[in-house]
């Protein structure tokens, strides 16, 4: 026991001279592992970010081939290779990912300081083939909603859907609350690797439970949006969106929030927001507008649909009311399914083609709940 003390002192002792005298050192006894394979997310610009958990903090990188020559994208704060968290962001212009290949990596980095480091072991993925070329017409999404840790109907109901996706929309309430960190990963950013394994674009809503919890408030550093906000536009060939985070969905003053929340100053600025918005902007055939609650009619005293009708917008796609259903009308609703307890969970597709929106909801059954379309 006392030889085995005395080697591990001497290491130490050994270590500490090394970073005292300004030198890197490398523990490659302590792996680095993928957690959650890598999730590409549309932001609204001209990028993509890139998200990806390891099980150890450490460095994270991006590399793909462009014109022949191979090109590394590191996770960076400023010039600074960040190395404190275990969740990598990477921003990757979306002209090079597309039709492309790529890989992501991440060396373990235990301590950085200021002339020194203590390293550990590294890891790569496998090659991931991204789609994400866009299309002007036969524009296919997969839209999940209200998941709510129900993973395992995620995936039956996912097995009556085989069609090739062009994108994949989030609407919220993949998880109850964010207490804590492992529930973004291990849900959010997990479920949606598991879905699209990282071959074609994801957009987020946020729903109102992922408002809760004391991790909330941290949500916004991993989605670096074109507004800086979780409400954002974006555009894909024939498809021109607006991503809506309608917030909590009762008053603030409300016993559950224990005056933690102040989504009435969100709100206002977001519907400002909503009305500076100009129909020039949206040049896609098909318009749509991405919201957790998509009943906007009368949102805390406001109108939202009338803005987003005047827009030009023909469907607003959400979920938060644990059904499916289609109401038509100026701008037609549709709420994709979810959990729900006559049909315990349900995902649903969205087809654009030839001036036609269809939409159609299965599910862990493989029973088509709802089937429907609207003209635009």
């Amino acid at each position: 026991m006392a030889k085995k003390f005395a080697k591990i002192a001497g290491i130490v002792i050994l270590i500490l001279i090394l970073i005292a005298g300004g030198i890197t050192v490398s523990l490659f006894t302590l792996p680095q592992k993928i957690k959650v394979p890598p999730t590409v997310f549309d932001m609204g610009d001209e990028n993509y970010c890139v998200l990806f958990v390891t099980s150890l903090k450490g460095s994270g990188y991006i590399k793909y081939t462009v014109n022949g020559e191979e090109k590394v994208i590191w996770d960076t704060t400023s010039g600074t290779i960040s190395t404190h968290d275990t969740v990598h962001k990477i921003i990757v212009p979306k002209e090079e990912l597309r039709n492309n290949s790529y890989v992501v990596g991440s060396q373990f980095v235990a301590y950085k300081l200021g002339y020194s480091a203590i390293k550990g072991g590294s890891v790569e993925s496998g090659p991931i083939n991204f789609r994400g070329g866009e299309k002007e017409d036969g524009i296919k999404l997969l839209a999940i909603t209200d998941v709510h840790e129900m993973m395992n109907e995620v995936k039956k109901s996912l097995e009556f859907f085989t069609e090739e996706y062009d994108m994949m929309v989030f609407l919220g309430d993949i998880c109850s609350d964010f207490g804590n960190k492992s529930r973004f990963t291990d849900h959010v950013l997990a479920d949606a690797s598991y879905i699209t394994k990282g071959e074609y674009p994801v957009v987020y809503a946020r729903g109102n439970h992922e408002t809760r919890g004391e991790y909330a408030s941290q949500l916004l550093q991993y989605f670096p949006t074109s507004t800086g906000e979780l409400y954002y536009t974006f555009s894909y060939g024939g498809l021109s969106a607006i991503v809506l985070d309608p917030g909590e969905d009762k008053e603030d003053d409300h016993v559950e929030y224990s005056g933690l929340v102040d989504f009435s100053f969100y709100r206002e600025k977001q519907f400002k927001w909503i009305n500076s918005l100009k129909s020039e902007d949206f040049t896609g055939r098909y318009k749509l507008v991405f919201s957790h609650d998509p009943t906007l009619t009368e949102h805390f005293g406001k109108n939202w649909e009338e803005p987003l009708k005047n827009l030009g917008f023909n469907l607003i796609v959400g979920g938060h009311h644990h059904q499916s259903s289609l109401t038509k009308g100026d701008i037609s609703v549709f709420i994709a399914g979810g959990k729900n307890s006559d049909f315990t969970w349900a995902a649903s597709s969205i087809t654009m083609e030839n001036g036609e929106i269809k939409m159609k909801t299965v599910n862990v059954d493989g029973t088509t709940i709802l089937e429907d379309s609207i003209e635009v």
